[in-house]
Parts: C-alpha cells; sequence; structure tokens
C-alpha cells in the first residue's frame, strides 16, 4: 500500500495540482497524499522567482523554494509570501548581467492569459454574433 504523506500549504490561498490526468486543491494547511503525488504537487508549485540558477546541486534547475511543504522530509513548511508578479521561475538578481523579465504582449493573434481581460468564452457569448 502507497505511504501517505503530510503535504502543508505554505501559501494564505488553496493551491493546484495534477496527478494522472486529475486535478486536485490542495487546501490551506495540511493534507495526506500518496509519496508519488505530494511530491509531483511539491514540483508543480515553486515559488516564481526563487531558483537560483548558481546552485547545481539538485540537478540542472538549481535550488527552488516550493509553496507546499512535505512534513516528512523535513521540507521548509513556514508560511510564505508570493510575490504576484513574478512569472518565472529564476531570480534574476544572482546572475550575472542578467536583463530585467519584460513580458511582451504577443503579435501573432496568441495571447497568454495575462493579456486577456474578460473571459472569452463565457456562456453570454457566441464567436460570431449575427
Amino acid at each position: 500500500m502507497a505511504q501517505l504523506l503530510t503535504v502543508r500549504n505554505r501559501t494564505n490561498a488553496p493551491l493546484g495540482g495534477m496527478w494522472n490526468g486529475r486535478q486536485y486543491v490542495i487546501p490551506l494547511g495540511d493534507s495526506k497524499f500518496t509519496e508519488a503525488q505530494a511530491e509531483a504537487f511539491k514540483r508543480q508549485n515553486p515559488i516564481m522567482g526563487s531558483g537560483d540558477p548558481r546552485e547545481f546541486d539538485t540537478g540542472m534547475t538549481g535550488r527552488m523554494a516550493y509553496k507546499l511543504g512535505i512534513v516528512e522530509y523535513n521540507d521548509p513548511c513556514d508560511p510564505v509570501d508570493v510575490d504576484p508578479n513574478a512569472i518565472e521561475r529564476w531570480d534574476r538578481s544572482k546572475m550575472t548581467g542578467a536583463k530585467p523579465t519584460e513580458v511582451v504582449a504577443g503579435a501573432n493573434g496568441l495571447f497568454s492569459v495575462r493579456d486577456i481581460v474578460s473571459n472569452p468564452f463565457s456562456p453570454d457569448t457566441n464567436f460570431t454574433k449575427a
């Protein structure tokens, strides 16, 4: 039988995770998940802007901080404040000669969620109107 681990949500809002094609909501506080799910949910919820490109002791991605902690692994489980404007994993202040991140609107007809003010697929609209 799979071992259940305690996953602690370190933020002040519920988080999401995907496992085996199913979406999960990780509520505030502690939750129990299988070991595989807990590790996957943790990796899926990094604190953007916390990656250190100078430290490669944990693999090719450097050291990261996460919004979730696994209690049994002695992960950091103290509350964290998350910068909602951070859009990439790396902390550019630790990179030599790195330019600041700039969000550029697409010119090819494809747009990110950040570019869309309202929901274009709301139920009261159609793709074409008569």
